[in-house]
């Protein structure tokens, strides 16, 4: 028999399924996951532009936040006795646009900050009734009060209102600014003493009255109405929409000079002199009226070229030259290691040449302007201010260093509206709050007050910039609360 094999035909592919369960929490865990890493990633894209922008971008953002200020102050509206404060920082504001059109970079950035600072503090007032003849807006260095009939000497402080008899005093490289119910406002120089001679504002009507000048710099910006000052040699007053300086020597005799605008002096001997804008006139001790006089033009900046940068391995020298002024009799140039001027004054010094040589002993950037000189201590206003940085190491080498500096920040001491910051950084570093510069000692440790006006929370940013520019930022939230 045959044998019998069994054959079976091959069996057809079969499909088959593996069944996979995945959890929804996992996906929504794992796309959080992902939508984190993405917004870390662009916050600190966004966070080293802005660390390492440069001074053209601050200046245009800056004009920006300024423009977005004045129309939430103009929208929440202003009292008539705030109008004027409003239109000057809207006028700092429009010259701020007109450098950046320029590209004076500088001087843009610096009106724009001034203007942003007067719109914060015109939004921290608005809606408030008025307290006093007048209230302090802005205090830089040791600035002090005295009331009326009293005398003891108090620290003074921002929002502080004044009243008819109170005298202001300002110390060595310090500055305050006042202003008054009917939008005057007052700027006093550095060692300066000033009463106040105005009547408390009474309903809706603003206050009237005048300053009496003691000795130094003041300097008047009227608008809707206008102001007086006396001296013991002299009375100005000055015409609304105008901007007038006094300064009085320590032997009484007085200079008074109308930048913009008019003013009409009257000497306590009988006499009196009408100026416009850009003129002057100036009061002996016995209070004798000279001739008027013209007040010359601010210089105009020529050398280096703004922002530029200096090696302080090839050399430590900086020359600064600006354009001579027909008539002038000198030039008084004023170095900071702050914007707008108003702390960290590294140098002022009268010049007869219209340059300068300057040594540089430290990394950083560095502000500087120049007035002109005249005659009788006639001056001008300041020139727009110009900036140069200095570094140390090539530029391949900053270039190549893209390592911020570290820096520590202790917790704020609150003293009223004052808040004092500790810290330290690296040797070499500039170090700003809030904007302005701060004095870091050769171990690399500073410290600085800083005085907010605004109520409720507020944050103080310190920043830490290395010379190569890489820079470090810390934020501190503090709480400012109503008197």
């Amino acid at each position: 028999m045959a044998p019998m094999f069994s054959s079976s035909s091959p069996n057809p592919r079969r499909l088959e399924l593996d069944w996979v369960v995945v959890s929804v929490a996992n996906i929504r865990r794992w796309g959080l996951v992902v939508l984190f890493v993405v917004l870390t990633l662009a916050m600190a894209g966004g966070a080293f532009l802005i660390l390492h922008e440069p001074i053209a971008k601050q200046a245009e953002r800056a004009v920006r936040r300024a423009t977005a200020l004045e129309e939430e102050v103009r929208r929440d509206g202003v009292s008539p006795g705030l109008q004027d404060e409003f239109d000057q920082a809207s006028r700092l504001l429009t010259e701020a646009k007109a450098d950046l059109e320029r590209q004076d970079w500088a001087a843009s950035l610096a009106r724009a900050e001034n203007s942003i600072r007067r719109f914060e503090l015109l939004a921290g007032l608005v809606g408030r009734d008025f307290v006093g003849s007048g209230q302090i807006i802005e205090i830089q260095g040791r600035v002090e009060v005295q009331r009326a009939g009293q005398t003891r000497w108090d620290r003074a402080r921002e929002k502080q209102p004044l009243y008819n008899g109170d005298f202001v005093k300002t110390g060595t490289a310090s500055s305050a600014e006042i202003i008054f119910s009917d939008g005057t406002v007052y700027r006093i120089g550095a060692e300066a003493l000033m009463e106040v001679h105005r009547e408390a504002k009474s309903g809706a009507r603003p206050s009237s009255g005048e300053v009496k000048v003691k000795v130094g710099q003041v300097n008047v910006f009227t608008a809707a109405n206008p102001s007086t000052v006396l001296t013991d040699a002299a009375r100005a007053e000055v015409d609304r929409e105008s901007r007038v300086g006094v300064e009085v020597a320590e032997d009484s005799s007085a200079v008074v000079a109308a930048y913009a605008g008019r003013a009409a002096v009257t000497g306590t001997g009988g006499t009196r002199v009408e100026l416009s804008a850009r003129q002057a006139v100036s009061a002996s001790t016995a209070g004798r009226l000279g001739q008027r006089r013209m007040v010359p033009d601010p210089p105009l900046s020529e050398e280096p070229i703004s922002n530029a940068l200096i090696n302080l391995d090839t050399t430590d020298r900086i020359k600064l030259g600006w354009r001579p002024v027909p008539g002038s009799t000198g030039y008084e140039l004023q170095v900071s290691r702050s914007r707008t001027f108003a702390s960290s004054i590294e140098l002022t010094k009268r010049l007869s040449t219209n340059y300068a040589v300057l040594k540089i002993h430290r990394p950083g950037s560095y502000y500087w302007r120049v007035a002109t000189l005249g005659n009788e201590r006639l001056r001008s206003e300041w020139g727009s201010p110009r900036s140069f940085k200095a570094f140390t190491g090539t530029r391949i080498t900053e270039l190549s260093d893209t390592t911020p500096p570290k820096l520590t920040v202790q917790r704020p001491t609150q003293m009223g509206n004052f808040f004092l910051l500790q810290g330290a950084t690296e040797p070499g570093c500039a170090v700003t709050v809030n904007g302005e510069s701060v004095e870091v000692t050769t171990d690399g440790s500073f410290k600085k007050a800083v005085a907010l006006v605004q109520e409720g929370w507020n944050t103080i940013i310190v920043r830490a910039v290395d010379p190569a520019g890489n820079a470090t930022e810390h934020r501190e939230s503090v709480l400012v609360e109503a008197d």
